[in-house]
């Protein structure tokens, strides 16, 4: 698998604003092959070279999928009422761990679309290849910053595995950059180890 690092636009067909954006100077670390993005996206990045542009139209089997008419729900009012929220057209629920849209309230009942927003919708990308990472250093430090946002203590590694130690942060979030980190390093390397760095309030 390759690890690029990729600045992209990306905005439906037919219309100028983007919806999803990763500028030139902050570039996104990412595993081609590990459906990190849009099919359509990641099947031109198999053939991109570092330095290379390419505009890619993607269509909706290769994007978000078809607009899917089982994917609407009628919903009672009070089951809403219940929980405190006031709907109305346009608003994002969370309906059993399920996100969705807020079509129309009337008679009691609430018609909410589960669909993603861009489902059904012919995308255009703008995708530029900055450079392709190669050696495991550059990997590891790469997909951490990435995923947690800020620079590792230390990061030692080879072909066969990666060392990263690091200073912890949020609790919660550092609990979910974990684990989308070691799933994207196992995938290049067949070890990885993770330390953390604990220190007495008030010393360096």
């Amino acid at each position: 698998m390759r690890v690029l690092l990729v600045a992209y636009r990306g905005h439906v067909k037919g219309e100028e604003k983007p919806f999803e954006e990763v500028p030139e100077e902050k570039p996104l670390a990412v595993v081609v092959g590990a459906g990190e993005l849009l099919k359509g996206v990641e099947k031109a990045l198999e053939e991109m070279k570092e330095g290379e542009e390419r505009e890619i139209v993607v269509p909706p089997e290769e994007g978000y999928g078809k607009r899917d008419p089982e994917k609407i729900a009628v919903i009672p009012l009070r089951e809403f009422k219940k929980r405190g929220i006031n709907p109305f057209p346009g608003l994002v629920v969370e309906v059993n761990d399920m996100r969705g849209r807020v079509l129309s309230v009337s008679g009691g009942r609430v018609q909410v679309d589960f669909n993603h927003e861009l489902a059904g919708k012919t995308l255009v990308y703008r995708v530029k290849v900055v450079k392709e990472l190669k050696k495991p250093e550059e990997v590891a430090n790469a997909l951490f910053r990435r995923f947690f946002g800020r620079e590792p203590a230390e990061v030692v590694a080879t072909d066969d595995y990666v060392h990263i130690t690091y200073v912890p942060g949020n609790v919660e979030r550092d609990t979910l950059s974990k684990v989308l980190l070691v799933s994207r390093l196992l995938r290049l390397y067949p070890e990885v180890r993770l330390t953390e760095i604990y220190r007495r309030q008030g010393e360096r």
